[in-house]
């Protein structure tokens, strides 16, 4: 007897239709019939994020378009027909896409397309590659709209976690022996409070004014992140000693304090601090240490910063 996923698999595998699931951008399940339509090997798409899989002919930049804003905007169910480029031939593939909801949350888009090329021809509707580019014109927009729509946080800007450790990461395989640089981990002290006070649109605000204030201040000094909520990391490259870090930690500490202050409470930032040098590689523990350290700070009453877990200073 087949289990339920096992069951509803095989139902899937001999629909005619092609099916595709998506989550955070990767491609998690594809039907034999969707890599039939889309002439590609399941090894060509399995596993492999979305933006990487249908970029190799620039006829195809309408198809992409439409199904990356999809990946993208969450607010609305999509249904077009766009022309797709094989590389030998050219289909026009009627795509609607939905999302997939467990307990009212998102957790997933399914694509759905079926090669409508032939029934065109049938009907006698021109296949006006000019016309239907003028019909998905809202779609028009570079890839690297979508390529930076894909890498940043979409309130602030910033660089989303994912490509912000993913540029770390290839920074360290990349530093110079001897060569410092840091890794600053920040969380606003009291940024619930100002949203459980003034609301949550107030507490945006706060975040993207507090976002446009490292950018200002520290963009040309190295990377800058929002991982979520009220924590942003930086990576300040090519410092000269540890005396310019503390000088960037007490600007962090100032640009915190500017954002907000009345009489019952106001906004500071608690800063972890790891230094890095040539010899350190390995990221995942040089955050780890930067984290520590902001819980140094905490337990000594926020406000301030800690370098490799020393003491707070303000």
């Amino acid at each position: 007897m087949l289990n339920n996923a096992t069951f509803y698999s095989e139902i899937l595998r001999e629909i005619s239709g092609g099916v595709i699931f998506v989550q955070r951008g990767k491609i998690l399940y594809v039907n034999p019939s969707a890599t039939e339509i889309l002439d590609k090997n399941e090894s060509d798409l399995l596993n492999k994020l979305f933006a990487e899989c249908f970029f190799e002919y620039g006829e195809n930049d309408d198809f992409n378009q439409m199904l990356l804003e999809v990946i993208y905007d969450s607010s609305r169910e999509h249904e077009k027909v766009a022309p797709y480029f094989t590389g030998t031939t050219t289909k026009h593939l009627h795509i609607h896409t939905s999302f997939l909801k467990i307990d009212s949350e998102n957790v997933g888009i399914i694509i759905l397309l079926d090669d409508v090329t032939e029934l065109l021809k049938l009907r006698g509707v021109a296949l006006d590659l000019e016309k239907i580019k003028e019909i998905n014109r809202q779609l028009s927009e570079s890839r690297d709209f979508y390529k930076r729509t894909a890498e940043t946080d979409k309130l602030t800007g910033l660089l989303n976690k994912i490509t912000f450790e993913n540029n770390c990461r290839e920074y360290l395989q990349n530093i110079s022996a001897g060569e410092l640089a840091a890794l600053f981990v920040i969380d606003l002290d009291n940024f619930k409070k100002a949203n459980d006070t003034h609301g949550h649109q107030f507490g945006d605000l706060i975040l993207k004014k507090f976002a446009a204030a490292l950018r200002d201040k520290f963009s040309t000094d190295g990377l800058i992140g929002r991982f979520g909520g009220d924590e942003f990391v930086i990576l300040l490259k090519n410092v000269a000693d540890i005396n310019s870090v503390t000088d960037k930690a007490h600007t962090l500490l100032e640009t915190a304090r500017a954002l907000h202050s009345d009489k019952d409470w106001s906004l500071s930032a608690s800063v972890g601090i790891s230094i890095i040098d040539g010899s350190k590689k390995n990221y995942s523990e040089i955050f780890s240490a930067a984290d520590k350290s902001v819980y140094v700070v905490k337990s000594q009453g926020r406000n301030g910063f800690s370098i490799n877990s020393a003491a707070k200073q303000s």
